[in-house]
């Protein structure tokens, strides 16, 4: 399915490049903190970026509460662990997937908000997204933690790669790290090994 998702993105983007002075067009996303800077206690720190990682640190305490106390997160979890069972428990397994794939375009808008101050828009800003699945490797995929710090260990071993290494290594480096866990710890630096009883 996740491949089947990748491929259907690929051709949508194709078909929207294709449009005249739609699919080529960028723009800018203006806001009041544009090239801003904090001084405090003599670091410099971009306001542009600190209210990416403001939002996106309360995007996930936001998260974390859903997925771990509401009825809600704990009926989506059972379902991405097991549907069958969950069907058979009385959870509305097609409901929660629709509300799931909601609550994944609604994150992405925000991040694609995020982004859009710092960056163009455009008809390929989507591809940045395709950084989430080497994050969630590393951190764990059972692990909204895990995932955090794995995407700070990317966007590291990235900024290291593309400084020290020669050009091109800092867009493999991500896939690089990725297959590395997988080889030393399959399940990411959080990930909970699932066992099955028969």
């Amino acid at each position: 399915i996740v491949m089947l998702t990748i491929g259907i993105g690929y051709v949508a983007r194709g078909l929207i490049t294709m449009i005249p002075n739609i699919g080529t067009e960028t723009h800018t996303l203006p806001v009041p903190y544009k090239d801003q800077i904090w001084n405090v206690a003599g670091l410099v720190l971009n306001v542009e970026q600190m209210v990416v990682i403001g939002a996106t640190a309360v995007l996930c305490v936001l998260l974390y509460v859903l997925f771990r106390y509401s009825k809600l997160g704990i009926a989506m979890q059972a379902a991405s662990q097991n549907q069958l069972a969950a069907y058979y428990m009385g959870i509305p397994v097609k409901r929660l997937n629709g509300i799931a794939w909601g609550l994944a375009a609604a994150v992405a808008a925000i991040a694609g908000l995020l982004l859009a101050p710092i960056t163009f828009v455009h008809a390929n800003m989507g591809f940045i997204g395709l950084k989430a699945f080497p994050a969630a490797v590393v951190g764990g995929f059972s692990s909204l933690p895990g995932a955090i710090v794995g995407g700070l260990v990317i966007g590291i071993v990235e900024s290291l790669s593309g400084f020290y290494l020669p050009d091109g290594f800092k867009d493999t480096a991500a896939y690089i790290v990725v297959l590395i866990m997988l080889v030393v710890k399959p399940t990411g630096l959080f990930g909970e090994k699932l066992r099955k009883k028969v």
